[in-house]
């Protein structure tokens, strides 16, 4: 049997500790001593659904340096195949909105930049043929721009907005081996092809380009790989699979080609290291080809396509040295009564439900959780209450303001305080106020935001309160009501919600509290509001909630102390649901809220993180 050395030219590490790992060590081989075992660091590649193009299409084109959570397509034909589109959507990790549209429709085009910067070249106008047109996006709408020199379609392209190539492609005469550079005003012409293509790829930024695969006009499709390096073009080793309207995504150093037709449509991935191409063990889910890609190496995404019918499907790429276990949402123990609107308290497994409305009636119960069924608590001592602030544990909880009254327009300054079975007065809000937010204790608390009767629309107000009285403090950096908010009196976080004019009012935007300022954060994926959420500043979820269509939403969306990412997906949307989750705790629990049209719901769901740990094997001989 041949040895490790003899096929790697390495010795295998001989270390009485696993050694520190990045993606550098990736595929690295060491002996650990003190386990006696040996191991190796291996990275996992694999796809998985992204949610749907309300334009289903092919032929469509895309910013392809765009990350894989921020996308952007348009263009393309949908069914039949002669019915040129002009839609723009645009991805944010969970689904696509639609933007404003392109001002001509055209597919088999070209499109480079990003979300907020976009250009969109060339294609084929069904009734009117081949373009020249060039149109820029800026992130709302298409403006047309300078031409390019000649009608064509079927391109590669690579770079942003002000710094593009466009380059191979057809018609008219031979296939094109031309390339041109784009400046954000006008074209040149640079370096041509070795090779001419039509219906190839490319991906990288106009100095550091790749033009990959394409067809040469003949039954048999491309699998040449070019590099551009600003001036001229390079020929670089094959990929495995040769293939035409394929997509590319990533760097000139790491890059990904996925689908295409050979000349049957494939679902085959293929990654660049800069030298070679390796095969993928994952592969699309949908064989496709004539769509769009975008993103990284190591974290990219295809949307739309041929199939040979047309798809809407969207697929992300993941590359990762790391073994990822998803998060879940799974049922738990129905509430006694269906339940909207009810302020939450305590973890998953130790919760309280407190108050809400039906519809027709508001409560002034509690109920107590223990990780798989509801008991009766203490009943408030105020009125009824829903669209209130809570917080703290099950037997140290706390309830700030809401409303009430007959049909629920009564704003409240009742506090109270649980001790796991009955609710006690506690200091008054200053000022009645609902559906405002909260994050800490009983004993030291923060409430921010809301809606209150003297004032049109939502506040900015914030409130700290030390279990025996309220402290104005610096205000929202926006004002909202109806968001979720989570941490402690110290460090928290006010995420979507509404901001004013009041209604139709969903916003995603995203706020942090560092005992004294509230600061922006980066922006929720999706404008929502009644989502709700638990965990602290660092380390948080938010779930459900009403967006502008439909009514509402099963997104779940994790904070990790810098972004927003998506995550497990409610098993049923739903809004204004109560939530449980200490601070910074991977689990959560989402109970009642509108479970479809004005319906309130008992259903319970609970919430278990995911986690991320190296993926190191141990080498065994069978």
């Amino acid at each position: 049997m041949a040895e490790y050395e003899s096929i790697h030219g390495t010795r295998v590490r001989y270390l009485t500790s696993d050694p520190t790992l990045n993606s550098s060590t990736e595929g690295q081989v060491w002996y650990n001593s003190t386990s006696g075992t040996n191991k190796a660091l291996v990275q996992i590649k694999a796809t998985s659904s992204g949610g749907s193009l309300a334009t289903a299409r092919s032929g469509l084109s895309g910013g392809g340096a765009s990350p894989q959570t921020v996308g952007i397509v348009f263009g393309g034909q949908t069914s039949p195949a002669t019915t040129n589109t002009t839609a723009t959507e645009e991805y944010n990790g969970f689904n696509w909105t639609t933007t404003g549209n392109m001002n001509l429709g055209r597919g088999y085009g070209c499109g480079f930049g990003t979300q907020t910067a976009a250009v969109g070249a060339g294609g084929y106008d069904h009734g009117n043929g081949d373009q020249s047109e060039v149109e820029e996006y800026n992130g709302s709408t298409w403006s047309e721009v300078t031409d390019l020199p000649g009608n064509q379609r079927s391109q590669g392209a690579a770079g942003t907005q002000t710094a593009g190539l466009v380059f191979g492609g057809d018609p008219p005469g031979p296939i094109r081996t031309q390339s041109l550079e784009y400046d954000g005003t006008n074209w040149t012409s640079s370096g041509t092809l070795n090779t001419g293509r039509k219906y190839l790829a490319g991906c990288g930024v106009q100095t550091l380009a790749l033009a990959v695969g394409g067809s040469t006009g003949t039954p048999t499709r491309s699998a040449a790989t070019e590099e551009y390096n600003g001036s001229s073009w390079t020929s670089g080793n094959s990929f495995t699979e040769g293939r035409s309207a394929l997509a590319c995504f990533g760097v000139q150093t790491h890059a990904v080609i996925a689908g295409g037709a050979d000349p049957s449509i494939v679902s085959s991935i293929e990654e660049y290291d800069g030298t070679n191409w390796t095969t993928s063990p994952a592969t699309l889910a949908t064989a496709r080809r004539y769509f769009a890609g975008f993103g990284s190496g190591t974290a990219g995404a295809v949307a739309g396509g041929g199939t040979p019918g047309i798809t809407g499907a969207t697929e992300e790429y993941n590359s990762n040295i790391n073994a990822i276990t998803q998060a879940t949402w799974a049922s738990g123990g129905a509430l006694p009564a269906v339940r909207s609107g009810s302020g939450g308290a305590g973890i998953q497994t130790a919760a309280l439900n407190i108050g809400g409305e039906n519809g027709s009636s508001i409560f002034g119960t509690t109920e107590e959780y223990n990780g798989s069924s509801w008991t009766s608590g203490g009943a408030l001592n105020s009125s009824p209450s829903f669209f209130m602030s809570s917080g703290g544990t099950q037997t140290a909880g706390f309830r700030a303001g809401g409303f009430t009254g007959t049909v629920g327009t009564v704003a409240q300054t009742a506090v109270e305080n649980y001790d796991g079975s009955s609710w006690t007065n506690g200091t008054a809000l200053p000022t009645a106020t609902g559906s405002n937010m909260f994050a800490g204790t009983q004993t030291a608390g923060l409430t921010f935001g809301g809606q209150q009767p003297s004032v049109p629309g939502t506040v900015a107000t914030s409130l700290s309160y030390d279990g025996s009285s309220w402290t104005s403090t610096n205000a929202l950096a926006a004002p909202k009501s109806s968001g979720a908010g989570f941490g402690i009196s110290t460090a928290a976080i006010a995420a979507g919600g509404s901001s004013p004019p009041l209604s139709p009012s969903f916003t995603n935007n995203s706020q942090i509290w560092d005992g004294t300022n509230w600061t922006s954060t980066p922006n929720l994926n999706t404008n929502k509001t009644n989502l709700r959420g638990w965990g602290s500043s660092s380390s948080g979820a938010v779930a459900g909630g009403r967006v502008p269509a439909p009514s509402s939403t099963n997104q779940t969306e994790e904070w990790n102390g810098s972004a927003w990412v998506s995550s497990a997906s409610l098993g049923t949307a739903g809004y204004l649901g109560a939530t449980a989750g200490g601070p910074g705790s991977p689990s959560g629990l989402y109970a009642g809220g509108g479970r479809g049209p004005g319906a309130a719901s008992s259903a319970v769901e609970e919430f278990t993180g995911g986690t991320s740990a190296l993926n190191i094997k141990t080498i065994t001989t069978s």
